[in-house]
């Protein structure tokens, strides 16, 4: 496929990137460890917030697909955790928060492995860092907010790649989330900021799960000509999206954000299992470990 070609119709690209197979190698990992552990720290930290008690309060029971909000014991509902887990850690967001909050909650419910989580966020990422960067200045001064807009792309990417999506379901995925993509600058100073991070999670999860029972979503949601870009951007480069491709990875350039400043046991085994996960053989032995914090 020409560079012409690819730059018409990137999604294509950017989807047969995301649902590749291949294990990620540690140069590009390591970043995504470190947003991890930025974004269990902080979802620790805030998991009694006044926005959390608020988010959580009408959270169903037990139900088939299980899972924890990072930092509390109560199960629920993989989309529910990830909301909640996404209001904790919202207030230091950065692109990859409702990535990680995304991939963490149905990784549990699936007991997938932790090489597997951490690979879709790697993915989830790296998409989200390209679409922001595609869409330009232009999406930011519309007052569009990229944590609700382009995070939450990538988490249905990443919840997609958990679920071990194949190439048609995950662009049917990252279409659902692409209508569904919201959130304004404006709210920026009030808990809707971290809602805003929670919602984008929880809808990257249900976007997935939608395309896995073959709900369709348009091929081209994200640069066809009544797509996201067209009505969010009137910056879009769509070459930006697939330039070096697989190959630069720009995730590598966002800055994790602080890990806060909590510190005791519950916090260290935290973070002395972020620095393996991909060997754990259950992202819930990391998520356990975030609740003997709470």
């Amino acid at each position: 496929m020409s560079t012409s070609e690819r730059a018409v119709h990137p999604t294509a690209e950017l989807i047969a990137f995301a649902a590749n197979g291949w294990a990620f190698r540690d140069a590009v990992r390591g970043p995504a460890r470190a947003f991890v552990l930025v974004t269990l720290v902080q979802a620790m930290a805030s998991a009694r917030a006044p926005r959390v008690e608020i988010a959580a309060a009408d959270a169903p029971g037990p139900a088939r697909m299980r899972a924890h909000a990072i930092g509390r014991a109560a199960v629920t509902t993989p989309l529910r955790a990830a909301f909640v887990t996404g209001v904790a850690a919202g207030e230091a967001a950065t692109l990859t928060t409702p990535v990680v909050c995304a991939a963490f909650a149905l990784g549990e419910s699936l007991d997938a492995p932790g090489a597997t989580v951490l690979d879709a966020i790697v993915a989830g990422t790296e998409i989200a860092v390209r679409v922001e960067r595609a869409l330009g200045a232009g999406h930011r001064e519309r007052g569009w907010d990229t944590h609700g807009t382009c995070g939450r792309l990538g988490a249905a990417v990443a919840a997609a790649r958990v679920l071990g999506l194949q190439r048609e379901a995950m662009r049917d995925a990252f279409g659902i989330a692409a209508t569904a993509a919201c959130g304004l600058r404006e709210a920026r100073g009030t808990m809707t900021a971290a809602y805003i991070v929670g919602a984008a999670a929880a809808d990257g999860i249900e976007a997935a799960l939608l395309a896995r029972a073959e709900f369709t979503a348009a091929p081209l949601a994200l640069e066809g000509r009544r797509g996201l870009a067209a009505l969010m951007s009137p910056t879009f480069d769509g070459a930006a999206l697939v330039q070096g491709l697989g190959e630069t990875f720009l995730m590598e350039s966002l800055a994790a954000g602080p890990t806060g400043s909590p510190n005791g046991p519950a916090y260290d085994a935290v973070r002395a299992l972020v620095d393996r996960i991909e060997r754990l053989p259950s992202i819930r032995e990391l998520i356990d470990a975030t609740l003997a914090a709470s």
